[in-house]
């Protein structure tokens, strides 16, 4: 007997006392026509694969087939192909033995055009060396030249700067003097003076030592710089106030100056 999953779901049991739970029994049923519907439908799917698996097996012999045929065939045209392929090697080694040749004859004939535009082109540019080094010598020669009549030029410059200024330096110095001289001539006869009159209005028992006066400082012209400077006045002191510590003004030197 051959049963669905439909007559297992609508099958009806007889009732009797002390029967099975109807609910359990009808739950079992159902699950019994699932798996049953899930079993039938893997058949199908199973029956369909077989199929298809049938069908491309004859599609693969009669591939098969063909694939014979057709490794008969190359197999032929390879033989060919391989004879035609020597026939065809031998005339392109041929052919390329005599480019070969070509190449190499035009190759040497280049290398030798190259050699002699090369040696040409030396020598051209060993030519422009010399002339370019000779021109570089007499610019050279002429900057040397140039420089040393400059650094004469300014050397004769600064000569006669120097001996412009040293000419002024040496008036200014003799006028110097001058007025120092002058000034201590006068300043001596001031304290020559001095102790003349302070000796005549002093008595006897209130005279007193004399105080020693000191010469004032005074500065001479300033000299510019760069040269030595004149050095600062003594202190004199008159001839009657000298002291055991006088000192005598020193005595100035031209070469102190020069």
């Amino acid at each position: 007997m051959k049963l669905s999953p439909l007559d297992i779901r609508h099958h009806e049991f007889p009732g009797k006392f002390g029967g099975y739970d109807r609910p359990s029994v009808r739950q079992f049923l159902t699950d019994v026509a699932e798996e049953l519907e899930e079993l039938l439908q893997e058949r199908q799917a199973m029956q369909e694969r077989t199929q298809e698996l049938e069908r491309r097996i004859e599609e693969m012999k009669t591939q098969e087939d063909e694939i014979r045929r057709t490794l008969v065939a190359a197999e032929r045209m390879g033989h060919d192909l391989r004879e035609t392929a020597a026939r065809e090697s031998e005339v392109i080694l041929a052919q390329a033995n005599v480019f070969r040749d070509a190449i190499h004859n035009d190759a040497q004939a280049r290398s030798t055009e190259l050699e002699a535009a090369h040696q040409s082109r030396i020598s051209a540019l060993e030519l422009a060396f010399r002339g370019r080094f000779a021109d570089l010598e007499r610019e050279q020669h002429q900057l040397i030249l140039e420089r040393e009549r400059a650094q004469a030029e300014r050397m004769a410059d600064l000569e006669r700067i120097f001996s412009d200024r040293h000419s002024d330096l040496t008036a200014r110095l003799a006028s110097a003097r001058q007025e120092y001289a002058q000034f201590l001539s006068g300043y001596r006869a001031l304290v020559s003076s001095f102790g003349e009159l302070s000796a005549r209005h002093i008595l006897p028992e209130e005279s007193a030592p004399l105080e020693r006066p000191t010469l004032p400082t005074t500065p001479l012209p300033t000299i510019e710089p760069g040269l030595p400077e004149l050095p600062a006045a003594p202190e004199a002191r008159g001839p009657d106030v000298q002291g055991p510590d006088a000192q005598v003004p020193p005595r100035i030197e031209e070469q102190q100056f020069l």
